[in-house]
């Protein structure tokens, strides 16, 4: 645990990419070693993409254990559904219908994923991401925020120490490197990022707020630990830097709405399971009907 909260983007931008588009997963470069043989199940390869494409697949059936366990656990449910696959179509399961129909629909559903999503991968240019951020940073509410350095170690006499070697010209991010016990910022040199007050535990926001740009706090204490903090920036909304990969996943999922709505109004479909008033088809009883009625109001 990190006395950091979890960083999160404004909520209009979280409201505008769930506005925006489809919940599909981004696919990510492959790597030179994808295809190389990890198992090998009755002569059948088991690749490196293999193991990545089922991960992706089965993550949120996995349980927690190390990566080590994680890759094990993949490894073997490949190997299992090579094996019961195998036996599923030996006994000429890939022959029944309802087989047929659910492998149709699984191909379809892959086909779209993958068209959508090299179509999303393609569309954003930096231009048009920063175009999106200047017509969506302005409706986002002005609130101050800070990027600062911090060093956390266990004792104030060592936090003390640090400051006075901050003072006396030796480099923050150095010692960072060095002495601080905070794994995530440790190696960045103590770098937080971006935050607003909300985001962080309420004495080291304090400080953090109260110091002006290029400053060096006294020693905090919070309950984990003591900090010695640098402010290194300020601003009142969030920076193009900050937001620049939601906004190139926002102008992705628009471009992947807009290839779906433009099928929409080019297909033909048939909605046979309600009436027609429900599906906003018109019944042609229903005009009969009502040109009747306007005879009758004529004669």
């Amino acid at each position: 645990m990190t006395f950091l909260s979890t960083l999160s983007l404004p909520r209009l931008f979280a409201v505008a990419a769930l506005s925006i588009g489809l919940a599909l997963g981004a696919t990510a470069p492959l790597s030179a070693q994808e295809n190389e043989v990890v198992a090998r199940v009755n002569g059948t390869d088991i690749t490196e993409k293999d193991l990545k494409m089922a991960l992706e697949d089965i993550k949120d059936t996995i349980p927690q254990m190390s990566k080590a366990e994680r890759r094990d656990y993949v490894v073997s449910y490949l190997a299992d559904l090579e094996m019961v696959s195998a036996a599923a179509e030996e006994e000429g399961y890939a022959d029944k219908d309802d087989v047929k129909r659910r492998l149709d629909y699984m191909r379809k559903r892959a086909l779209m994923e993958l068209y959508l999503n090299d179509a999303g991968e393609t569309v954003a240019s930096e231009e048009e991401a920063r175009k999106l951020y200047d017509q969506v940073i302005a409706d986002i509410p002005v609130e101050e925020r800070v990027r600062a350095r911090h060093i956390l170690v266990e004792s104030e006499d060592e936090a003390k120490e640090i400051k006075a070697a901050i003072d006396g010209g030796k480099d923050f991010g150095e010692i960072a490197k060095e002495k601080s016990k905070d794994p995530g910022s440790g190696a960045e040199g103590g770098d937080l990022g971006w935050f607003t007050k909300e985001q962080m535990v309420p004495e080291f926001a304090e400080a953090a707020f109260s110091l002006d740009v290029g400053a060096v706090s006294e020693p905090v204490k919070s309950d984990f630990g003591w900090h010695v903090i640098k402010v290194e920036d300020k601003r009142d909304k969030p920076g193009y830097d900050e937001v620049e990969d939601q906004l190139y996943e926002m102008l992705a999922r628009q471009k992947q709405r807009d290839i779906i709505l433009g099928l929409r109004e080019k297909a033909e479909v048939e909605r046979l399971d309600k009436p027609a008033e429900e599906s906003g088809e018109a019944d042609p009883a229903d005009d009969e009907a009502s040109e009747a009625k306007s005879d009758e109001k004529t004669e």
